[in-house]
């Protein structure tokens, strides 16, 4: 399975983040826990932790770049031979998105203008909440 790397939010005023440094490398293993990214937020330079276990497949934002908090910023693939799938996942996810389940940046646009979204049980937080 292929999993994405999201940019986190690391403060409750982040909107997007800025990579300073890839501690791993395409192909490295990575071990749950493990530090993969260093991210410049607006109050600090922090470590992003892999939520998942295999090989950091492919870099989608490198070094230097910003992007918007909860855009794919790579992908890791549980084993090597998935490793060339991510590749070719990577290439489409272009800039405007992700091809593959990103729930938190499709969160439910519609409900924002009435309480539909409390029905779910979640709470949906944008830039608009706090208005």
């Amino acid at each position: 399975m292929i999993h994405e790397v999201f940019m986190p939010a690391l403060s409750s005023t982040m909107t997007e983040g800025k990579i300073v440094d890839w501690v791993k490398a395409p192909g490295d293993k990575v071990e749950k826990g493990e530090t993969v990214v260093i991210v410049e937020s607006d109050k600090a330079d922090m470590d992003v932790e892999s939520f998942y276990e295999g090989y950091l497949a492919t870099i989608v934002v490198p070094a230097g770049e910003s992007a918007p908090v909860g855009e794919a910023i790579a992908l890791i693939a549980e084993t090597e031979a998935e490793i060339e799938t991510a590749k070719q996942q990577a290439a489409s996810l272009g800039g405007a998105g992700s091809a593959i389940a990103a729930p938190e940046p499709a969160a439910e646009p519609a409900p924002a203008a009435s309480t539909g979204s409390q029905a779910s049980g979640r709470t949906i937080v944008s830039p608009r909440a706090a208005s």
